[in-house]
């Protein structure tokens, strides 16, 4: 109603329909009151007498009713002119006039034109004034009280009506601010959308066209079947992660600013079985034997934690494809331990014979956790198992987090699903003394039986004694922290 519309393309009624209806959405109702006011000359005995002179001020002065909603400075003007002219004319019959004089007053205190207002109070004061002097129908302190009533409520009710108006103004202002920044949110997110569609697809597709080139010279079957199984892998998490792009445009889960994606909550605990099942699949494909163990863990996330795990996790699945020795069982497992309050780390750990001794840290693994403020460690077992290991030091964001170990055994599944996990700002003061607290008796040269011992020596879905230990011996670990770039340095997948 509000927005600018060319006169030229209107037809005539729509131009005569809008001039009606007038430029504000208050201006409609006030009109029509003026209408329903200027009819009232149909009454019976509107006329109290015939004189023709009498007749046409009476019909001007309902006319002037109806003009104010159009026009009311120049009604004021007018009836206040008309109105001191008819007093002495006819100080014995009642004078129209100021009735119109009353409504233009409203109409400009609606229209907040405060000095068109001040002129109608004023013009008001001078009919009253002259009426009493020649005392006519509105003289003395009656025609005060009437006229002065009237006055208050048509100005009472002309300033609810501009505030009225201003109130529905700013709201269309906020409506359309809303609906210009929901558009620009929604081109930014199709942009994303679109580069992260562009990127996962072109990515994936690199790789699995260097893969399917590598496998079309292989003539070893084992390490074709490695690469296979890494094939697989790549193919699958390239699908999972198109599921989460749909998935992130259809529920707009996709945030705008990096403090909403931090604070995104992540199925945790269905993440990890899906990977797992993808990893195991792949495996599967390309005949390594490969086993994964998840033990208990939250089920949500933050998905700066999610990313990190994902990422850490595919990227010990590729290692063990690429450099295990072929046809021998590998192991990747993944837990929860050293909980200390609400404290504890994120675990995951691959085992598997190498041909040759892994003696330095994969440069991208240590990086990835040490973005985090985590650890990568490799070593070996007593049976010379490689082991690469790395800890993420993690928080619980929820009040059964700060329970002992023996206790969230028996906790409800209720209160067990609403647990979360997030990353430990590894500017924090006490995340050295808590990870100090915490691994203390957990690094990678502890027993499986001092494992068990830290967790409470019981599995926490089913709340049983787990049937084997989480890890092997590590008695002969040689801890590694020097970045080098030889055969053993792994990429991210």
């Amino acid at each position: 109603m509000t927005s600018a519309i060319d006169d030229s393309a209107m037809s005539t009624p729509g131009r005569v329909w809008r001039f009606l209806r007038g430029p504000r959405f208050i201006d409609l109702p006030i009109r029509l009151l003026a209408l329903i006011m200027s009819l009232t000359i149909f009454v019976p005995g509107a006329f109290e007498i015939v004189e023709p002179r009498y007749a046409t001020f009476l019909v001007v002065a309902y006319a002037l009713i109806l003009l104010a909603a159009f026009v009311p400075l120049t009604t004021v003007i007018a009836s206040t002119g008309l109105g001191i002219l008819f007093s002495p004319l006819y100080p014995d019959l009642e004078n129209m006039f100021p009735e119109a004089l009353l409504l233009a007053t409203a109409v400009l205190i609606s229209r907040r034109r405060w000095i068109g207002f001040a002129v109608g109070t004023a013009g008001l004061g001078g009919y009253l004034g002259l009426s009493t002097w020649v005392g006519s129908y509105d003289a003395g302190f009656e025609g005060f009280t009437d006229l002065g009533y009237g006055w208050l409520t048509y100005s009472l009710l002309g300033l609810c009506a501009s505030f009225v108006e201003a109130r529905i103004s700013r709201e269309i202002d906020r409506r359309e601010r809303a609906a210009v920044d929901h558009q620009r949110s929604l081109d930014a997110m199709r942009a994303r959308f679109t580069s992260d569609m562009h990127d996962t697809i072109s990515h994936s597709l690199t790789t699995e066209s260097a893969i399917i080139r590598t496998l079309a010279k292989e003539t070893d079957p084992a390490h074709a079947d490695r690469l296979l199984a890494e094939l697989a892998l790549v193919n699958a998490e390239a699908t999972k992660r198109l599921r989460q792009l749909v998935r992130s445009l259809s529920t707009w889960e996709a945030e705008t600013s990096s403090a909403g994606t931090r604070d995104a909550r992540i199925r945790f605990r269905a993440e990890a079985e899906q990977l797992t099942s993808a990893i195991e699949d792949g495996c599967a494909a390309g005949s390594v034997p490969l086993n994964v163990q998840l033990a208990w863990l939250p089920s949500y996330s933050s998905s700066t934690l999610a990313r990190h795990f994902r990422a850490i996790l595919l990227e010990l699945a590729t290692n063990v494809i690429r450099y295990s020795t072929p046809d021998t069982p590998a192991s990747l497992t993944v837990e929860i331990r050293g909980e200390s309050g609400d404290r504890a780390e994120l675990v995951c750990r691959s085992t598997n014979d190498s041909p040759t001794e892994l003696t330095v840290v994969p440069r991208s693994l240590s990086s990835r956790a040490t973005a985090v403020g985590g650890t990568c460690e490799v070593g070996s077992d007593e049976a010379k198992r490689t082991i690469v290991e790395v800890a993420l030091p993690v928080r619980f964001m929820s009040p059964t987090a700060t329970a002992d170990t023996a206790d969230r055994a028996d906790t409800t599944e209720k209160a067990e699903t609403s647990e979360m996990i997030d990353v430990i700002d590894p500017r924090s003061d006490a995340t050295s003394d808590t990870r100090s607290d915490a691994t203390s008796d957990t690094r990678l040269g502890a027993t499986a039986e001092t494992r068990s011992a830290t967790t409470g020596g019981t599995d926490r879905e089913t709340g049983r004694r787990p049937a084997t230990a989480t890890g092997p011996t590590t008695s002969g670990t040689v801890p590694a922290r020097t970045e080098s770039r030889d055969d053993h340095d792994k990429v991210d997948v």
